[in-house]
């Protein structure tokens, strides 16, 4: 089945009116919904079908556009986690060297080596370093890069954890070697994306729209039979 050449389509038809559905949470379609009824009521179809219509439309192109942002961005992502150098075990030790993996087979306790230039592959807790400076803006918001350090800080949010590594944080200067604590949906970025993606509930003018909205629409309808 996984195979079967309708699954693709398929998928992307869903994942599509899923990005549709969301453009049209928005405060204003349900007061162009009510509106463009009343007209339809009142017998000014062609208005209410151009109202439709356009809102349609516009769901539809956002919800496109939501989608190849995401695919990109999964690109890009899957090109900065791709590769990691992995520190030789004590059985290794003597072999030397390290060894480049990829990312996504990572596991935590690993010791993994990092340099200037290097995408952080993991969430990982730093056991030396020498001079070692980390951009996490992508993750905290940070705009300097930050200072690392070996002492511990516990209970510190993440934008103040100096002895700890991110996924997907770009190290900027220095070297540095820590051991894998979290890897995937376990790591301080994926947790970032899933927050991210929550639907927050309405609140604000959005949630007063909704609610003028809902007493009007009865009026409304009220009125077009009369």
């Amino acid at each position: 089945m996984a195979g079967h050449p309708a699954v693709g389509p398929v998928r992307w038809s869903v994942r599509l009116g899923r990005a549709v559905s969301g453009e049209l949470h928005d405060p204003l379609t349900p007061v162009l919904a009510v509106g463009s009824a009343a007209s339809a009521i009142l017998g000014s179809v062609v208005d209410a079908l151009l109202v439709v219509g356009a809102l349609d439309l516009n769901a539809l192109v956002g919800g496109v556009q939501r989608l190849r942002a995401e695919r990109a961005l999964s690109g890009l992502l899957a090109d900065q986690q791709r590769k990691a150098r992995v520190a030789p075990s004590e059985e290794e030790a003597p072999a030397g060297g390290t060894r480049t993996v990829d990312a996504g087979g990572l596991r935590p306790g690993d010791v993994i080596e990092l340099a200037g230039d290097d995408v952080v592959p993991a969430d990982a807790r730093l056991l030396w370093e020498e001079g070692l400076e980390v951009d996490e803006s992508a993750l905290t918001g940070e705009s300097l890069p930050v200072q690392k350090q070996t002492d511990r800080t516990p209970h510190a949010v993440v934008a103040d954890r100096r002895c700890m590594v991110f996924e997907g944080t770009t190290v900027v200067a220095g070297t540095a070697r820590a051991v894998v604590v979290d890897t995937g949906d376990r790591t301080e970025a994926a947790r970032a994306v899933h927050l991210a993606a929550r639907t927050p509930p309405a609140g604000g003018v959005q949630a007063r729209l909704q609610e003028l909205t809902r007493r009007a629409l009865p009026w409304t309808l009220g009125a077009g039979r009369r």
